[in-house]
This record gives structure tokens, sequence and C-alpha cells, in this order.
């Protein structure tokens, strides 16, 4: 058994490598699909209670040159939202079969926008949607009706600034353009916990329209780090993901902070298939201390992997995409060290961070 988990994880490694607190609304934007396929967007009641519609709104932002580029949607009176429930709205197009419950169709007409001004075509390259708590003209100005919102491909886009100003965006960021056949979908469990909005987003080339985006995803940090007396990092290495581990998600990273990218400095990043026992004895330079040893078990190293560090963070990319379902669930701990190759370089150790373990998840 040992030997066939050992197995799976060798092959995740091998795979992959060859291949502020955020607003906690109960009501959000959840997925997004926009390609020849299919285009709509989904809902999602996180709450405990149900949530009533009737007198809200989605407003979809577009950089298309010589059209209005801003469009409101009303939901219709007596829509309402179950807890747990999830409510999938098809953008711009007219109901050509009996609804599901829980789907909307916008219609093309623009009568059955807002204010007006009619709509557009969901777009993959670029976009922005937000959820709004109203329906009123006089009210589509203040940014505390801006319950939720996601910008892609790009970011600036009109009344963007109010959902920033309401905390349910990060300026001058953007989640990614939705190629063909993804969404593009967002993490639940993770609203409030990674440090920018766009970071609860990733790309999902297995679509999961009114139903939970992902399953088996887990991400932990244990462990401490050090630095050596005499290093010239910018202070002790903290090791995180730059994205979700989630099977085909080609934006999974690890970044190291507080790298200097001078000296000769670079980093070795180390993959294990477990945590260190209590009784590891370290193999780190006895500069430190004691009190700096490893944290992943350096008796089932998988692999590692050297590479150069950049000012201020070194991103690590490792995406996930291609991989088969059979990697789902895989568990690996990952730690880094830093040191400088340069002849003559003292102290060479500069430090080591923290460890993470992940779970990959569907």
């Amino acid at each position: 058994m040992k030997h066939t988990v050992r197995a799976r994880i060798a092959a995740f490694y091998i795979a992959a490598f060859g291949a502020q607190a955020l607003n906690c609304q109960d009501v959000i934007l959840s997925e997004v699909r926009a390609d020849t396929s299919q285009r709509w967007v989904e809902i999602h009641n996180r709450g405990a209670f149900v949530a009533n519609l009737s007198t809200w709104s989605l407003y979809y932002a577009t950089a298309t040159p010589g059209q209005p580029q801003r469009y409101w949607w009303p939901f219709p009176t007596g829509t309402t939202l179950a807890p747990g429930g999830y409510l999938r709205v098809f953008w711009f197009q007219n109901q050509t079969t009996t609804p599901a419950p829980d789907e909307h169709y916008t219609g093309t007409s623009p009568y059955g926008f807002l204010f007006g001004l009619g709509g557009e075509q969901l777009h993959g390259h670029s976009g922005a949607f937000a959820l709004l708590d109203t329906q009123q003209s006089s009210q589509v100005g203040s940014p505390t009706r801006y319950v939720d919102w996601v910008s892609w491909g790009q970011n600036g886009f009109m009344r963007e600034p109010l959902a920033v100003q309401n905390g349910v965006w990060t300026a001058g960021v953007n989640a990614p353009a939705i190629p063909p056949g993804h969404s593009l979908a967002r993490h639940v469990a993770v609203i409030g916990a990674v440090p920018t909005h766009e970071q609860q987003w990733f790309l999902d080339s297995s679509p999961t329209p009114m139903a939970n985006n992902i399953s088996g995803m887990v991400v932990t940090n244990y462990g401490q780090g050090c630095t050596a007396n005499g290093h010239h990092l910018l202070g002790m290495p903290q090791l995180q993901t730059a994205s979700l581990p989630l099977l085909g998600n080609a934006q999974f990273g690890y970044t190291v902070q507080n790298t200097t990218g001078f000296f000769g400095e670079s980093m070795l990043l180390v993959f294990s298939a477990g945590a260190a026992p209590a009784s590891q004895t370290s193999m780190l330079p006895f500069l430190p201390g004691p009190s700096c040893q490893e944290s992943i078990h350096t008796g089932q190293i998988i692999g590692g992997m050297i590479l150069p560090t950049n000012v201020m963070e070194t991103h690590v990319p490792l995406s996930l995409a291609g991989l088969p379902p059979s990697m789902s669930g895989i568990e690996l701990h990952c730690q880094a060290m830093v040191f400088d190759w340069l002849p003559h370089a003292y102290p060479p150790f500069q430090g080591v961070s923290n460890a993470v373990m992940i779970v990959v998840g569907n």
C-alpha cells in the first residue's frame, strides 16, 4: 500500500513538473462560462437562510469598443435562492426550452434589461460581473449596493472602483481569461483566507453548473522557518501556495517571500510524501542552531528543483493542467531552502521556510 501511494505521488511530481480581510457575504458569484457552447453565470447562496433576490440585479461590464460596456439585468419578482442552493443565468440568450428550476434567461431584447441599455454577449477574453442588491438607477452608483464582483482577462472596468470601495474586489487585479471548454470557478472555502480576491477564482476544465465547484482540496501551513546569522534575506523565508491545488488549474504554484535575488542567491524547493517525525535528525547546517530544522520528512523525498530567486518574492509555477483524475487526492509536502552559489559566500546557507502540505482536489 505504501509503495502504491509513493508511486502515485512520484507520478504527480513528474507529471506536474514535466508539463486584507475580505467581505463574507452569503449570496455570491460562483462560476462563469463564456464560449460558443455555453454562456452563463452562476449564483450561490452559502448562507443558512433563503435569499430573496426579487429586488436584486446582475451587472455585466465589457471593454467592447462602440458599445455601452455596462448592462444591468433584474432578477424576476419572486426569485428566491435556498440555503446552499445555486441559480444560473444564461446571459444575453433567449429561452429555447423549458428551463430547469433556478435557471433564467436574460433574453436579447433591450426591454428585458434595465435603464434602456440592452445587453451584450458574454465574452471569455475579458469582462466583469457584479451582484447588486438593487434595481434602482438612483442606487447603482452606491458602493454598498455591490454585494459581489469578479473581473477576468483584465481589470479597470466601469464601476469596478465601487466594488473595491465596498471591499468585494481588490484594486488592480483580475482573474484569468476564460478559454473555450472551461469555466471561471470560485473556491468558496478560501473566501476571507487569501490576500486578494482574484485568488478565490480558478480555471476549471470540467465546469460544474448548479453544483459545488471543487472537492477534496486541502492546503495546510506548518513548521517554522528560520534564518542564519549574517543572512542577507529581507526576512524569514515564507512559503505559500500561489493558487489552488486543483486538477486542471494551470495557475497553481508556490511563492517564497523575503528573497533578495542578489549575491547568486538560489532556492532549493523539496517535495516529500510526509511531515517530519519527531525523531528526525536535521541535515541543515549547524550555524542557525538546533531550532532550525526540516519540517518535511527527509526520508520520504520525492524530488526537488533549484532555481534563482527574485527580489521580494520568488514564484515557482507548478501547473496542474492535463493531469489524469487518478492524481486527485495526492498529498504532497513542500519546503524551501535559500542559499548562495557564489564561492566564498558566508554564510552560504541563508535560511529555510515553513512547510506546506497540499492535497490535490477536483
